[in-house]
C-alpha cells in the first residue's frame, strides 16, 4: 500500500510538470499586434458636428496617421521583437494612402531593427477589377514579410516567415472577390504542406489573416457571412490537425478571443480597428508555457498629428482623451447611421424574404419600433408604453434605446461583454424591446405571428425558439449576444505551445490540478 502511494505521489509529481517539460526550452517571443488601421492621408477637415468627421462605425480615418504614430512610438519604445499588422492598412488603397503608410513603416524598421509583418485585408485589395491584386499589395509591401518569406503562395501571395528561432509565422491572404473571406482548396494544400514543413523545421506555426477564423458572435455565419470564412469549419479542422493554436485576425472591429475545441484547442484573436473606439492593440508574449494577451489603449495623441479645422474644444479632447472622443464618435455613427440603416421597414422585410404588399410585411411596418424615441418622459415615450402596459422602465441614464444599443456595441468592440438580461442594461433593454416590440406584435393575429415568427426563427438559426415575440425569446437573442462565450478577450493567458492541451496524459493532469486545487485553494 506505501509503494503504491509513493508511486501515485510521483506520477502527480510528474504529471503537474509535465507542460512545463514536455518540450525543450524555446526562444520567448513578444509581438504588438493591431488590425484595420484604416490609415487615411492627413488633410484638413470640416466637421459639421463635434463629433465628426467620422466613417461608419465611428471609423476616425481622418486621425488615423495620429493613432497609427502613437502606436508605432509604442512599439519603438517597447522590447518587442515585431509587429503584427492584419490587414486594412489604409482606407482606400490609393497610392497618396499606400505611399507614405509604407514609407512610415520603413522608417519605424530602420530606426528600431523591429520587423512588420503584414496580410492583406479586404480594404488592400481589389479583387473585384483584377483577381491578381495581391501581386501589387505584394510589390507596395514587400519589405514587410515577403522579403523574409521562407515561402510564398504565388497564387494568393500568403507566405510563411520566421519570427524567431521557435515560431514561425502564416501569413494568410483570406480576400475573395465580395470583400469575404475564404481558403480555397488550393490553398488548404499549401497551408498543409507549410504546415508539415513547420514541423519537420521544429518550428511552431503562428497564423494571421484579415477574416475571423472561426465565430465570435452567436449565430455570426447565419446572420452575416461576410466577417468570418465561408468554410472557417474545415479551416479549423485543419488548424486542428497541425495544432496552428494561435491564429490572429481583424476585420469585424471587435476585441474578441474565441476558441475552437477539437484534439487540441486553439484559439482565434481578432483585434477591434485601431481607428475605432476603444483604440486598443495587443501586447502578446508567447513562452514555452503560455500566451499571454494583453490590452494596451491609445490614450494621447500627438497634437502636432491632428488635421486642421477641427474647433479648439474638439481638439483638448482628441489629444487628452481620445478614447472618450472615440466613444462619441461610434455613438453619433450609430444613432445617425447604422440604427436607421439596420431597422430599414424595407431592408428587413426583404431579408425576411416576405413580399412588400404581403400581409407580414404589413404587419413589420406595424411592429417595427422607433429606437429613437425618449427612454423617459411623458407623451411619445418608452416610459408611458411600458406604464401603459402595466410595469415601470427601470432608472438609467440612457435617453434613447438608439443609446443603449451604442453602449452595447461599445462593449463588444472593448470585449469581455457580459451584457444578458440580468445585467442593468439587458433589463432596461428587454422592458424597452417588450414596449416597444413584442406589446405591439401582440395586437396581430396568432397566424401573422406565427408566420414572422417562423421567418425570423428561420433567418437567425434559432433554436428551442417558437415565439419570437416573447420576452424569453429576445432575452435569449440578448445573451447569446452580449455574454461573451470565453476566454477572456482583453487580459488572458492561454496555453502555451509547449504546454500538453490534449490527449489521455492531459485528462489525467487535468484531474489532478483539480485535486492540488482542493488540497491547496
Amino acid at each position: 500500500m506505501q509503494k503504491t502511494v509513493c508511486l501515485l505521489l510521483a506520477v502527480l509529481l510528474c504529471l503537474t510538470t509535465f507542460p512545463i517539460c514536455a518540450s525543450a526550452a524555446s526562444d520567448d517571443l513578444h509581438m504588438f499586434v493591431t488590425s484595420d488601421v484604416h490609415w487615411k492621408t492627413p488633410e484638413d477637415v470640416a466637421p459639421d458636428g463635434f463629433f465628426r468627421p467620422r466613417d461608419d462605425l465611428g471609423q476616425m480615418t481622418s486621425l488615423a496617421p495620429a493613432i497609427f504614430t502613437r502606436f508605432l512610438q509604442d512599439a519603438a519604445a517597447s522590447d518587442v521583437d515585431c509587429v503584427l499588422l492584419s490587414g486594412d492598412m489604409t482606407n482606400f488603397n490609393v497610392d497618396t494612402e499606400v505611399v507614405p503608410f509604407t514609407e512610415l513603416l520603413a522608417d519605424f524598421e530602420a530606426q528600431t531593427g523591429k520587423q512588420i509583418y503584414v496580410v492583406p485585408g479586404n480594404h488592400d485589395i481589389d479583387m473585384n477589377n483584377d483577381p491578381n491584386d495581391h501581386l501589387r499589395f505584394r510589390r507596395n509591401y514587400s519589405r514587410f514579410g515577403y522579403e523574409e518569406a521562407i515561402a510564398v503562395d504565388e497564387a494568393t501571395s500568403s507566405y510563411t516567415a520566421d519570427l524567431n528561432d521557435t515560431y514561425r509565422l502564416l501569413a494568410i491572404n483570406s480576400n475573395k472577390p465580395d470583400g469575404g473571406g475564404v481558403i480555397t482548396d488550393a490553398q488548404l494544400a499549401w497551408i498543409e504542406a507549410q504546415a508539415k514543413q513547420a514541423k519537420a523545421d521544429g518550428k511552431n506555426l503562428i497564423a494571421m489573416m484579415h477574416h475571423h477564423l472561426m465565430e465570435h458572435l452567436t449565430l455570426e455565419q447565419t446572420i452575416d457571412g461576410f466577417y468570418i470564412l465561408d468554410n472557417y469549419k474545415q479551416v479549423c479542422r485543419l488548424f486542428d490537425k497541425y495544432d496552428i493554436r494561435l491564429t490572429f485576425t481583424g476585420h469585424l472591429h471587435l476585441g474578441d478571443i474565441a476558441a475552437y475545441k477539437g484534439i487540441h484547442t486553439i484559439y482565434d484573436v481578432t483585434t477591434a480597428s485601431l481607428a475605432t473606439y476603444p483604440l486598443t492593440y495587443r501586447d502578446v508574449t508567447l513562452t514555452d508555457k503560455e500566451i499571454r494577451l494583453e490590452s494596451r489603449t491609445i490614450d494621447k495623441l500627438d497634437e502636432a498629428l491632428i488635421p486642421q479645422g477641427y474647433s479648439a474644444e474638439q481638439r483638448e479632447m482628441i489629444v487628452n482623451d481620445p478614447v472618450r472622443y472615440a466613444y462619441g464618435c461610434v455613438e453619433d455613427s450609430l444613432v445617425g447611421d447604422y440604427i436607421g440603416r439596420f431597422v430599414d421597414l424595407e431592408n428587413l422585410i426583404d431579408m425576411l424574404g416576405l413580399e412588400p404588399d404581403s400581409v407580414g410585411a404589413k404587419a413589420i411596418r406595424r411592429i417595427l419600433p422607433d429606437v429613437l424615441i425618449p427612454l423617459y418622459g411623458e407623451g411619445e415615450t418608452v416610459e408611458a408604453k411600458a406604464k401603459a402596459l402595466g410595469y415601470t422602465l427601470p432608472e438609467s441614464d440612457y435617453e434613447t434605446v438608439g443609446d443603449l444599443i451604442t453602449a452595447f456595441w461599445a462593449a463588444m468592440t472593448r470585449g469581455d461583454e457580459n451584457f444578458g438580461g440580468s445585467s442593468p442594461e439587458g433589463k432596461l433593454f428587454l422592458d424597452a424591446a417588450y414596449a416597444l416590440f413584442a406589446a405591439k406584435a401582440a395586437q396581430e393575429s396568432p397566424v401573422v405571428r406565427a408566420l414572422l415568427s417562423a421567418k425570423i426563427i428561420a433567418r437567425l438559426g434559432l433554436k428551442g425558439v417558437n415565439n419570437i415575440f416573447t420576452r424569453k425569446a429576445l432575452d435569449l437573442i440578448l445573451t447569446g449576444l452580449m455574454v461573451d462565450k470565453g476566454p477572456a478577450d482583453n487580459d488572458v493567458t492561454l496555453p502555451g505551445y509547449g504546454a500538453i492541451t490534449s490527449g489521455f496524459l492531459y485528462g489525467i493532469y487535468v484531474v489532478f490540478q483539480k485535486i492540488l486545487q482542493l488540497l491547496h485553494p
